[in-house]
């Protein structure tokens, strides 16, 4: 089976720094891709991408105008501060270790979704912005948008399927265990 399709059975929920978090929407990687956070595009992560990240993985980031008049009004740098005074920052590697594993196991997408335009060599959009248009003809727009993302994969994987789409079938993917199922992300 797919990992993604494994994924999409599974509710996991975790608690980091006293949040918890439940499985991350398409809304919330939307906003994290759009904020290029480092902990989903790589690269130095500092304590305030973590405070970030870990409050946009807790808040309902949909719909988008309630969500950016929140952050507008300055509602994380709020949050981030009452979390500061509580956090000790002993425990901020292995925190953020169960993080980066926690958004990987959400945000783990097969090559395809990754594809890049020629001209910019980037994604012409966010790939959690193609999936939810995709599917809201099937589900509408809240539903898409509020979907956690391993269940929003499995409809988009299983819609390319049944409109014919083979890619799932290259090398690439082939070597991630996308075509056969051998490599689950627990396997990581």
């Amino acid at each position: 089976m797919l990992p993604t399709f494994q994924r999409a059975m599974l509710v996991r929920r975790v608690r980091i720094g006293g949040v918890e978090l439940l499985p991350v929407t398409l809304a919330q990687a939307y906003c994290l891709y759009a904020w290029e956070s480092p902990l989903v595009r790589g690269g130095t992560i500092t304590p305030a991408d973590f405070a970030v990240a870990l409050w946009t993985c807790s808040q309902k980031c949909y719909p988008f105008e309630s969500f950016s008049d929140a952050v507008t009004r300055g509602v994380p740098e709020r949050k981030l501060k009452r979390l500061g005074r509580r956090y000790r920052m002993r425990r901020y590697g292995k925190d953020l270790a169960t993080l980066r594993e926690w958004l990987g196991w959400h945000l783990s997408v097969p090559p395809r979704f990754m594809k890049q335009s020629a001209s910019s060599g980037q994604s012409a959009a966010p790939w959690p912005m193609i999936v939810a248009v995709q599917l809201m003809p099937m589900v509408g727009e809240d539903r898409a948008w509020t979907m956690p993302v391993p269940q929003a994969m499995a409809y988009k994987i299983a819609l390319d399927n049944a409109q014919g789409d083979t890619s799932w079938k290259s090398e690439a993917e082939h070597e991630q265990g996308y075509a056969n199922g051998s490599n689950t992300q627990s396997d990581k």
